[in-house]
């Protein structure tokens, strides 16, 4: 090869710009991210790469190799999320940050991946969670189907696992077919979301009893069912404000998730989750992204009133669990489960038969459920509720307001009452509870609340007033030749005695 006027062979002549000492770019690397035509050829094994910007001559850092494998496996893997620092790994399918990218494969590789022109890039609103859905090459779909595949079996060989879910429900209802019906209930509810991978129940199963009752074993081979697609939380998690641990989740397992303290405070959040079909979901340092809720949520608890429930309630089928098995029953399950019993009780679920249940079918009206609900009114409602029906030593008769909070007082001091509401809160508690309870008569139509309220001119009737706040049960009313006033004022009279008889009344605190 002859040599140039420099000394140097034609082929090492250095490239305008770059010290007589180093060799130039290859030119294959060279056009990476010019014209956009695919991935560079890879260079020879011993080709340097020197850094941007700097130079590889003497008493200055080598330049390292570029990765040409972790950048194919960046343009085949993974997707960057536009507007958003995040990327999706298609390898371990799950959404990370572009930091942890270029730990793992090299901030040189990963900036010549992001400027190559052949990266994928979708849409936030793009990365979706959509169970049984083909949503097509232009979206990335969170659910790749369920790791467990059903084990064809006879119902005899299940037997176990039914027998613990009867024994769950036996204190359910007063008669065995009340108990049957609870049971086929709660199955259906189990098999319909795997039936129809992404059903959204408007409902949620509530578990709660004394401990060892074999709630957690029943419910944990369910969940296991599920695979990366279930998880059980608790309290911790539904406070933290990041909820990541909701992406991607076709069950939820709340494991004493509200204490005594937070019933009514968590009450909310627990209904957004049950109800909701889109849900934000915040990780640390992401973005904040819009996703499909599939989740179906059980609660267990060893509370005696796990929820705060309303009266009306339509979300929550309750079961309380008795007391724990005595005899080989939990053992026998553990060992149905060891053998892979989870892929045989998947295989009974699929073949169930849904009977019409569908994801808007309401829970039934349990003891449990009932009791809860007792449990959940507020003082001024139970209160009310015990007068109308005539579980207090005080007669249901026409009385002014104020008398009635004097009563309500009173109770409140006989049954522990420790915050009772002012007199104003109290009314408007009370008249909004008669409003929304009105009943039904045989013919259907509706009787109308059994208390109204109504301020009545009585005209010095009672001491100095020209007007009483008064409530009047349903289907009283002035007698023929008697003004309204007139015959209020006598039975406030009437009330009054009955009520210092109320007062004297003792219970056994008193005592």
């Amino acid at each position: 090869m002859e040599p140039t006027e420099h000394g140097q062979p034609a082929d090492q002549v250095a490239e305008p710009g770059l010290p007589r000492n180093v060799k130039p770019f290859p030119r294959a690397v060279a056009a990476v991210g010019g014209e956009g035509k695919g991935p560079p050829t890879p260079p020879a094994d011993d080709a340097e790469v020197p850094t941007p910007g700097g130079g590889a001559g003497k008493g200055k850092k080598r330049g390292r190799k570029t990765d040409f494998g972790a950048y194919m496996r960046l343009m085949k893997h993974f997707v960057l999320i536009y507007g958003t620092d995040t990327v999706w790994d298609g390898e371990t399918r799950r959404i990370v940050k572009i930091g942890a990218v270029r730990l793992a494969f090299g901030n040189d590789t990963v900036k010549m991946w992001l400027a190559s022109k052949g990266r994928r890039m979708v849409l936030p609103e793009q990365v979706r969670f959509a169970p049984g859905e083909d949503v097509g090459p232009d979206c990335i779909n969170l659910f790749d189907g369920f790791s467990v595949e059903p084990v064809p079996c006879s119902d005899a060989e299940v037997a176990v696992m039914l027998e613990l879910l009867h024994h769950l429900c036996s204190m359910s209802a007063p008669t065995d077919v009340g108990v049957e019906e609870v049971v086929t209930w709660v199955l259906r509810w189990l098999a319909l979301p795997l039936q129809r991978p992404g059903a959204k129940l408007r409902t949620a199963l509530v578990f709660h009893g004394p401990q060892g009752t074999g709630k957690n074993l029943f419910f944990d081979a369910v969940r296991g069912i599920y695979g990366k697609y279930g998880v059980m939380v608790g309290q911790t998690e539904l406070e933290d404000k990041f909820n990541d641990w909701l992406s991607a989740k076709l069950l939820v397992i709340g494991n004493e998730v509200v204490t005594r303290q937070e019933l009514w405070h968590n009450k909310n959040k627990l209904k957004w989750i049950i109800t909701e079909e889109q849900i934000p979901i915040r990780a640390i340092q992401q973005s904040v992204r819009w996703e499909e809720n599939h989740a179906n949520v059980v609660f267990l608890s060893n509370e005696d009133q796990p929820l705060a429930l309303e009266e009306g309630d339509r979300r929550y089928m309750v079961v309380y669990t008795p007391l724990g098995r005595e005899d080989d029953l939990y053992a026998r399950v553990a060992k149905f489960l060891a053998d892979g019993g989870a892929a045989k009780f998947l295989y009974y679920l699929l073949k169930l038969d849904l009977g019409g249940f569908t994801e808007h079918s309401k829970p039934l009206m349990t003891d449990a459920k009932r009791d809860l609900i007792d449990l959940g009114l507020k003082p001024a409602q139970r209160f009310v509720k015990e007068w109308l029906a005539g579980l207090l030593p005080l007669p249901l008769q026409v009385c002014s307001s104020e008398q009635l909070y004097r009563a309500f007082r009173r109770w409140c001091d006989q049954t522990g009452e420790r915050f009772p509401p002012p007199h104003d809160n109290f009314t408007r508690s009370v008249n909004r509870w008669v409003l929304e309870h009105s009943e039904v008569g045989p013919d259907g139509a509706r009787l109308g609340p059994a208390l109204r309220y109504k301020t009545v001119a009585t005209k010095h009737e009672v001491g100095p007033r020209k007007h009483v706040r008064t409530w009047l049960p349903r289907g009283t009313s002035a007698p023929p030749g008697r003004t309204e006033g007139e015959w209020v004022a006598q039975c406030i009279q009437a009330f009054e005695q009955a009520l210092s008889t109320f007062f004297r009344s003792r219970t056994e605190d008193d005592e």
